[in-house]
């Protein structure tokens, strides 16, 4: 980019910083803190117990439903060894318990044939035991990004979120929240590819421009099949995808100079939003992409101001 205008986009766009990833592994995951989203209704713990693990049950709201065997096993394999180092956190329910936290652990334990695993039992209610097993899953390392969209949309749906105060309580910023939740726009068959490891997220949020499902699918198993890179399926949707979201065979784009990169790059850091420049340093357009009515409505203000 030659000085002159770097220079004046950097008077114009201050630079944004997205926030790392607050990544937390499942030893390192606390039992005790409360998501600040939650009402504070807990009573002090009693300290670790001994419970039957016959006397434990899995929480079926939680929004981990697959769990890979060969890593359980693994899981399972330690515990047999060393014992359960984090103990699980769970709700007392009448004479059996509820896990909230741990439920991975719950399952390696009982494949390494445990009788009682320790357990720290809490006094949440019913919001708080949802937010917390939420939370708890969707800082997970292994956590695919499909699993993590949809965690990130009933976090949203049952507790009337905004992205910001979603992407607060992870430890993400919103622009990092916002394009996880575009994912959910894929078909369900593509999605399926990108849960079982056949499509990177890289992959998956190339086809989310692809509005025709029907395309989309054919497009991601032409990846599959050809064991076609990201860039190539950059290349791919590039050469054939219109304006209107249709699909018709064109001159291959020229590619767009680095100048014009880094201009989208910046204003997509300044918006926090996916920006778009189409054409060239002549003529084009600029398209600001959005993802609900709140978010359309932050742009209008900070485009506004």
């Amino acid at each position: 980019m030659n000085k002159g205008l770097g220079k004046g986009l950097g008077a114009l766009l201050a630079a944004f910083d997205e926030e790392e990833d607050n990544i937390i592994f499942e030893k390192q995951v606390s039992p005790a803190p409360v998501p600040a989203l939650a009402e504070k209704k807990v009573v002090a713990d009693a300290g670790v117990l001994e419970v039957d693990i016959a006397l434990i049950d899995n929480n079926v709201d939680q929004p981990r439903k697959s769990f890979d065997p060969i890593q359980l096993q693994e899981l399972a394999d330690s515990i047999a060894s060393n014992g359960i180092f984090q103990p699980i956190l769970v709700n007392k329910v009448g004479s059996r318990y509820l896990i909230v936290a741990g439920e991975r652990r719950w399952r390696a334990a009982k494949l390494a044939g445990l009788a009682t695993v320790p357990v720290i039992v809490r006094d949440y209610s019913k919001r708080q035991v949802s937010e917390i097993a939420i939370i708890e899953n969707l800082q997970r390392e292994d956590l695919n990004d499909i699993e993590l969209a949809r965690g990130i949309k009933k976090l949203m749906d049952d507790h009337l979120l905004t992205q910001e105060k979603v992407a607060t309580a992870l430890g993400k910023s919103r622009s990092s929240v916002a394009n996880t939740l575009r994912l959910l726009a894929l078909p369900q068959e593509v999605q399926q590819m990108v849960e079982t490891g056949q499509l990177s997220v890289g992959h998956a949020k190339c086809l989310v421009a692809i509005t025709n499902a029907d395309k989309s699918i054919k497009l991601a198993k032409q990846c599959v099949a050809e064991r076609l890179s990201v860039r190539e399926l950059e290349e791919l949707i590039r050469d054939i995808h219109d304006p209107e979201g249709g699909m018709a065979h064109k001159a291959k784009a020229k590619p767009q100079s680095p100048e014009l990169r880094q201009i989208a790059l910046e204003l997509t850091q300044k918006l926090g939003t996916k920006v778009v420049l189409q054409g060239d340093a002549r003529s084009g357009k600029i398209v600001v992409e959005y993802y609900d009515r709140k978010d359309l409505e932050r742009l209008y203000q900070k485009l506004r101001d």
